[in-house]
């Protein structure tokens, strides 16, 4: 199924995976897989675990 993003947010999206790229190949602190999830949770696009349907649970008056 197509997304459609915002086109400041696809432009800024295309830029972070480049540098997420990039620093990786430059870096030993972070993996590809990090920077570039990194990069797709800053556009909003994240995998269905990180969903949070759960209805609000109302903390417990003390």
């Amino acid at each position: 199924m197509t997304k459609y993003l915002p086109t400041a947010t696809y432009n800024e999206l295309l830029s972070d995976l480049a540098a997420a790229f990039t620093e990786a190949a430059n870096s030993t602190s972070y993996t590809l897989s990090d920077l570039l999830a990194l990069a797709l949770a800053n556009a909003d696009v994240l995998p269905e675990a990180c969903r949070d349907d759960e209805p609000e649970i109302e903390p417990i008056a003390a």
